[in-house]
């Protein structure tokens, strides 16, 4: 048994519930039902099988899920791309995979030495003269989706989920989602991203309704968006979070929400706080990774004395805090995080293999966990700084700054090589009237002499990308052109 067989029991026991609303278009689980089984003997007929590895570069949209469900119904292993990537940059990643095939768009390049299949009206034609026999290829063994991230150093690094790895993860997001009868999930998340493409999946294993809307949106267009459709889940990443704090004065704005979690990156305490009284009582905050899906949940009732945790792990994962011997450390220790479970991820051979050790993933960051299992993010382990031989976590300096009232945003980290002495250099968002010598007195105040900035850089807003992350490689790289003040 698959994950889409498991959407497709839907089809039988709640054929006329929506599935997927798109604009003007909504699909009921009969019809996504048959749209998944038709695109899967259409991709049997052109010669794809179990095991293949399919590239899946299409836009944000229900052609999307379906296909992804599609080539799993078959055996073979989804592989989504970004079509709004680079033609170079997605080339990189493919081109060590040895696609059997690729489904994109007429007007999206292609980007593998591979058969090409155009999501055009040809293929809808050929989809809807497909004659369905047989039952499904796949089994709950084989892999399901084989997930890309290129980290810090550029290198791609492959990790593939099997259905049966998968169903964990997901039982696991719904421990922490704790959700009720049926819902409408408003996607306004790219389904590339692992925080969008499984957020849908699961709202699918439930029966839920999804709401495709593109990712371009102002932050009215969201709360009416929300309104019109009578949206009680959605999720978003952090800089929609703030977009909605910045034109909310009385609240809740969002207040029909049964759920609305923000995740990506995470989000400062203060922000936190305020959207649970601007937006929404039932905002959460949720941490994860390709590697794992949702791992643990930042709910209403601990933002009160835990608002600088990303929450509480669900209980079909481990947590630990690890040395850098991997040697687990005492509980308020930091160290490098990691988790092991049954549904985590395998690294596929290349740069993956680094994170995985004795069992364990290391996702690259820095965390302590408190004695009631929360956990607290302290930075990126590529991150730390290195003065005089003491090592020094930029978000502690960054939870400094932004106790500051002149502060909105800030970003900080190490100039010059880990091997070295670094200089801690601050880049920050500030209200008319602030100054650096403000800003070094109040970090002199709260932080050891070591950890207090050496430079200041005034900027309008700190560059993120597209998942909400602050861009901490774009602001190194600026440093040449900008004056400490």
């Amino acid at each position: 048994m698959t994950i889409s067989e498991s959407v497709l029991h839907f089809a039988i026991t709640r054929p006329e519930a929506p599935a997927i609303v798109e604009g003007d278009r909504t699909l009921s689980y009969r019809e996504l039902g048959a749209l998944i089984v038709r695109t899967a003997a259409h991709l049997s007929s052109l010669g794809l099988a179990r095991g293949d590895r399919i590239g899946i570069c299409l836009r944000d949209t229900s052609d999307h899920l379906a296909v992804l469900l599609a080539v799993t119904h078959i055996g073979s292993i989804a592989t989504p791309l970004d079509w709004r990537a680079r033609h170079s940059e997605n080339v990189r990643l493919v081109s060590p995979l040895g696609l059997a095939g690729l489904v994109t768009e007429v007007d999206i390049d292609s980007c593998a030495e591979c058969p090409t299949f155009v999501l055009d009206d040809g293929w809808r034609s050929a989809v809807a003269r497909a004659e369905v026999s047989g039952r499904p290829s796949g089994e709950w063994a084989d892999p399901f989706v084989i997930s890309a991230t290129s980290g810090t150093t550029g290198q791609p690094k492959f990790t593939a989920m099997t259905h049966t790895q998968y169903h964990f993860a997901v039982a696991g997001m719904a421990e922490l989602m704790d959700l009720s009868g049926h819902h409408k999930f408003l996607c306004t998340m790219s389904l590339y991203y692992s925080g969008g493409r499984n957020s849908c999946i699961f709202h699918l294993l439930r029966g839920d309704c999804i709401v495709l809307y593109p990712q371009l949106f102002g932050p009215h267009e969201y709360i009416e968006l929300a309104r019109r459709y009578d949206i009680t889940v959605g999720g978003v990443v952090p800089t929609v979070i703030r977009q909605l704090l910045s034109i909310v004065d009385d609240g809740p704005a969002l207040g029909g929400l049964s759920v609305l979690f923000s995740t990506g990156a995470p989000l400062h305490s203060d922000e936190k706080r305020q959207a649970l009284s601007k937006l929404t009582p039932n905002f959460r905050e949720r941490y994860g990774t390709a590697e794992t899906l949702a791992v643990s949940m930042l709910r209403p009732n601990d933002f009160a004395d835990r608002a600088g945790s990303v929450g509480q792990p669900h209980s079909l994962i481990q947590v630990s805090i690890a040395d850098d011997d991997d040697r687990p450390v005492p509980v308020g220790a930091v160290g490098r995080l990691r988790f092991r479970g049954p549904g985590l991820a395998t690294p596929l051979p290349g740069p993956a293999e680094a994170n995985f050790r004795g069992g364990w993933f290391y996702p690259g960051e820095v965390a302590r966990l408190d004695e009631r299992g929360f956990v607290f993010l302290e930075g990126r382990a590529s991150d730390v700084i290195i003065r005089n031989g003491v090592k020094i976590h930029p978000a502690e300096v960054e939870g400094a700054l932004l106790e500051h009232l002149g502060v909105m945003d800030a970003a900080v980290l190490g100039r010059g090589a880990q091997d070295s002495d670094q200089t801690v250099v601050a880049f920050v968002v500030v209200r008319e009237g602030t100054t650096a010598g403000q800003l070094l007195a109040h970090c002199r105040a709260r932080l050891s002499p070591h950890k207090a900035p050496r430079e200041f850089y005034f900027l309008p807003e700190l560059p993120r990308n597209s998942a909400g992350k602050i861009d901490k490689v774009a602001l190194a790289k600026s440093l040449p052109s900008h004056d400490a003040v």
